[in-house]
């Protein structure tokens, strides 16, 4: 498909006193379209938001099959390290595949102290058993039917690669078993959204996020909306209780330093 304007980096213009840093990081196949009206509604609050486009997305199926995980997490790590170079401590964020770089820079021993808070919406841990089979079949089935646009809110659509390459999907499932199975050096406070009804990431993926975890974790439920809830009928809701919980959590902490 052709690609928007939407679905290349973005950067919130800059405030004079921003209220902190944000990092934003979108899902697998898709690109910071599906987190743009996140990242300005933050934006509008007085956060300094970098939402990247990551390695492989937004560009070609070929581009995707051609990239591993080390390349989406380096990205998102780069990100996160030039907010704290800027702003100290700071949020990450992030949906579905985002969710889980979400908690994999939680884990990550140099950004640890630097970051206060984080979310994660309908953030994936598991794949079905065929995906274990992932990169022995691609040499004979490049790609599958993609996963895009799973919304209930009409009109709508994500702009995403209508097929997703199998050796991508490989390199996927290495991300959510080694992130899986690190949970436990997650200590940042949690904000975790879950869709009531996902057709991509099973909601009780969530649920070995919260299990696993080890710092406090606030769940939200989003019963009107399904996998890409920043553009569905629960945005509203994601945006505020976002809001309040990096107040909570980051301002008012950095306030009592």
């Amino acid at each position: 498909m052709a690609f928007s304007e939407l679905t290349r980096p973005w950067r919130a213009p800059g405030h004079s006193t921003a209220r902190g840093g944000l990092l934003l990081v979108h899902g697998f196949t898709s690109t910071p379209q599906s987190l743009r009206p996140w990242a300005e509604d933050l934006a509008g609050r007085g956060w300094d938001v970098d939402l990247p486009l990551l390695p492989g997305h937004g560009t070609t199926v070929a581009d995707l099959a051609s990239t591993a995980w080390q390349d989406w997490y380096e990205a998102a790590k780069q990100a996160a390290l030039g907010l704290a170079e800027q702003h100290g401590r700071i949020a990450v964020a992030g949906l579905s595949m985002g969710g889980t770089l979400t908690l994999a820079l939680g884990q990550d021993e140099q950004l640890r102290e630097h970051i206060g808070a984080l979310v994660a919406v309908n953030p994936g841990m598991t794949l079905p058993l065929a995906a274990r089979a992932a990169g022995l079949i691609a040499p004979l089935v490049p790609t599958l039917p993609g996963i895009g646009s799973d919304l209930a809110r009409d009109g709508v659509a994500e702009e995403t690669y209508a097929r997703m390459p199998l050796r991508a999907v490989a390199q996927l499932r290495r991300l959510f078993t080694r992130t899986r199975s690190r949970l436990d050096l997650v200590r940042a406070p949690l904000l975790l959204a879950t869709s009531r009804v996902d057709h991509v990431v099973p909601p009780r993926d969530s649920d070995l996020v919260a299990a696993g975890v080890r710092g406090p974790v606030e769940r939200l439920a989003l019963t009107r909306s399904y996998h890409l809830a920043p553009l569905d009928h629960d945005a509203p809701l994601l945006f505020e209780t976002t809001a309040r919980f990096l107040d909570q959590h980051l301002i008012a902490v950095e306030h009592r330093r």
